[in-house]
C-alpha cells in the first residue's frame, strides 16, 4: 500500500472520528435540551416561567386584549391588531388546551381583558397520528377545557373569540411515521365543534382556518412557513379579518 493511500485512509479515520465527536456534542446537546424541559414541565405545567413574569403582570393588566394559545399565537405580532387595542401575547409554543386553561385561570387573579382571543389544540390532536384509540379520550378533554374557559369568560364578563385551529401543509415523509388523515380530520371535526359552541353575544368564532385554506385541505402555500407554521402574510391577512371583527362585536354592544 502506497504512502498515499495510507494517508489518504488516515485522513479519512480522522474526518470519520471528527463526525462522531460533532454527532456525540450534538445529541448530547439535546438531550440536555430536552431533560431541562421535560423536568421544568414537571415543576411548572403552566410553562409560564418562559415568560418575563414583570413584562407578564404589566402586559395583563394594561391590555384590552389577550391572546392565548400555542405557538400559532405565539408568532402573532400583537401590533398587527394594535388598531383595535393594546393587545397581550401570551402564546407558549408546544402547550395544549389544559395548559392554557391553567394559565387563564391563573391570570385572571392579576387582571381581566374585555377581549379574550384564543386559538389552540393541535399539539394535541397531533398526538392521535401516533394511536388513534386515544382519540375520543383527547377530544374530550379538549371540549371539557374549551367549555371550561367559556364558563369562566362568561362569569367574568369577558367577550370571548374562538379561532379554530389553522391548517397544516401536506404531510412530510418524514412526519409521516406521527402524523396522518386522522389527525386532520380530527382538526376539521373540532373545527365544526368549536363553531357549535359559539352565540354571536358573548362568544364569537374567528374561521381563520377558511381564511388560510384555498382547498378546504391544507394551508394556501403563500401562507406556508412550515408544516404547522405560518408566515407574516398570512397573519396579516389574519390581523385584518380579527381587527374587523372586534370593531364589529363592539359596535353590536353600543
Amino acid at each position: 500500500m502506497g504512502l498515499m493511500k495510507k494517508g489518504t485512509i488516515i485522513w479519512c479515520l480522522i474526518l470519520f472520528a471528527f463526525f462522531l465527536l460533532l454527532t456525540a456534542i450534538g445529541v448530547g446537546s439535546l438531550y440536555k435540551r430536552d431533560y431541562k424541559s421535560f423536568y421544568l414541565l414537571r415543576i411548572n405545567p403552566l410553562e409560564d416561567h418562559r415568560i418575563n413574569p414583570d413584562e407578564l403582570k404589566t402586559e395583563l393588566i394594561e391590555s384590552e386584549i389577550w391572546m392565548l394559545g400555542d405557538s400559532r399565537i405565539q408568532m402573532w405580532n400583537p401590533e398587527l391588531i394594535s388598531e383595535a387595542g393594546k393587545a397581550a401575547n401570551l402564546g407558549i409554543d408546544g402547550q395544549t388546551s389544559e395548559q392554557s386553561l391553567l394559565r387563564l385561570k391563573s391570570y385572571i387573579e392579576i387582571g381581566t381583558p374585555e377581549i379574550l382571543v384564543i386559538e389552540v389544540g393541535v399539539n394535541e390532536l397531533k398526538i392521535i397520528g401516533v394511536d388513534k384509540g386515544l382519540t375520543s379520550m383527547i377530544l374530550d378533554n379538549f371540549y371539557g377545557n374549551i367549555n371550561a374557559i367559556i364558563e369562566i369568560c362568561r362569569n367574568k364578563d369577558i367577550t370571548l373569540i374562538l379561532a379554530n385551529i389553522f391548517p397544516v401543509g401536506k404531510i412530510e415523509m418524514t412526519r409521516r411515521p406521527v402524523w396522518n388523515k386522522a389527525v386532520n380530520q380530527a382538526i376539521k371535526t373540532v373545527n365544526d365543534t368549536l363553531e357549535s359552541y359559539c352565540d354571536d353575544h358573548e362568544i364569537f368564532f374567528f374561521d381563520a382556518y377558511s381564511l388560510l385554506s384555498d382547498d378546504g385541505e391544507t394551508v394556501n402555500s403563500e401562507y406556508q412557513a412550515d408544516f404547522l407554521h405560518i408566515n407574516k402574510r398570512a397573519y396579516e391577512v389574519l390581523s385584518k379579518a380579527l381587527v374587523d371583527q372586534i370593531n364589529h362585536i363592539r359596535n353590536k354592544e353600543e
